[in-house]
C-alpha cells in the first residue's frame, strides 16, 4: 500500500495515529507493506525544528511496534540523528516482525536540506520475502544513475519516499516511468500531499512497471493505493531486450 499522507508538521502523535489507521486498512485489504512519504511522521519543512524532531531511536521503536502488532512491513521517511551527532534524511524499512531491515540515507540532498543533513554514500538493496527492495528518496529520483545502480545491485522493486512540490507533478511521473523502463524493474514513488508554509506538495504518487507503464497512480489529495506487484513481469520484459545485460561500459570521450 502506498500511503500518500498529509502529515501535521511537528505532531508526531497525530501522524503515528494516522499510520496505525493505515495499517488497520492494509490488514483488511490483505496487503504486505505500508509505504509512507519522505519525513512522513514529522512533516518535511521542519528545518527550524530539526534538533527537537530528529529521531535517535524512540520514533523508530514506535513504528516497529506497529509493524509487529499488525504483521506488516512499514517503510517511512525520518530525520535520523546518527551516533556521531550528524543528521541524515533517511528511509527506514521495518519488517513484519518489528526488526529493522534497512536504513537508507538520502544521497542527493536538495536545496535547504544541504544546510542541515549529511548526505549518505551507500546504496541500499535488501532481500525480503516480497522481493529485492531498493531504496531511494525524492531528489534521488531525478538522477538516472541512482536507479541504475540499484538495479545493477539486484533491486526488483525500488521504493522512493518523496516530498515533491508543485509544479513538478508531470515531471515526477515522467521520471519515475523512465527509471522503471530503463532498468526493467518496478519503481514506486510515495509522495505526500498538502502544504507547509510556501511549500505545496503535488501528490500524484505512482507505481511504474518494468516497461514504464503506470500500474497505479493517485491524484493530488491524500489517499492510499493498493498495488499487486508481479515480479514475473521483470523476466517477461527482458525477453525482447535486456538493458542491464546488454549495457556496455561507460563511453569514453575521444580527445
Amino acid at each position: 500500500m502506498i500511503a500518500q499522507t498529509n502529515p501535521i508538521r511537528g505532531d508526531i502523535k497525530h501522524n503515528l495515529d494516522t499510520l496505525d489507521r493505515l495499517c488497520e486498512q492494509a490488514v483488511l485489504a490483505g496487503v504486505d507493506i505500508v509505504a509512507l512519504p519522505e519525513l512522513a511522521l514529522t512533516g518535511y519543512n521542519i528545518f527550524g525544528q530539526l534538533e527537537a524532531l530528529a529521531d535517535d531511536g524512540p520514533l523508530q521503536h514506535q513504528v516497529a511496534a506497529l509493524a509487529r502488532s499488525h504483521g506488516l512491513f512499514i517503510l517511512f521517511g525520518v530525520a535520523q540523528r546518527q551516533a556521531d551527532g550528524c543528521l541524515r534524511n533517511s528511509a527506514v524499512l521495518i519488517g513484519e516482525d518489528g526488526k529493522t531491515l534497512a536504513s537508507y540515507h538520502k544521497r542527493h540532498l536538495w536545496d535547504e536540506e544541504t544546510r542541515h543533513f549529511t548526505p549518505g554514500e551507500a546504496l541500499c538493496v535488501v532481500e525480503t520475502r516480497l522481493g529485492r527492495l531498493g531504496l531511494m528518496i525524492c531528489y534521488d529520483n531525478e538522477f538516472p544513475e541512482m536507479a541504475r545502480a540499484l538495479a545493477q545491485s539486484g533491486a526488483e522493486v525500488i521504493l522512493s519516499p518523496t516530498a515533491n512540490m508543485l509544479p513538478n507533478a508531470e515531471r515526477q511521473i515522467v521520471q519515475i516511468r523512465a527509471r522503471a523502463m530503463d532498468n526493467q524493474c518496478f519503481v514506486a514513488c510515495i509522495n505526500r500531499s498538502g502544504s507547509e508554509d510556501t511549500l505545496h506538495y503535488c501528490g500524484h504518487s505512482l507505481v511504474a512497471g518494468p516497461d514504464g507503464e503506470i500500474i497505479g497512480q493517485l491524484g493530488s489529495q491524500a489517499g492510499s493505493l493498493v498495488i499487486d506487484i508481479d515480479l514475473e513481469r521483470i523476466p517477461e520484459s527482458q525477453r525482447h531486450q535486456n538493458y542491464l545485460k546488454d549495457l556496455r561500459p561507460p563511453v569514453r570521450l575521444v580527445p
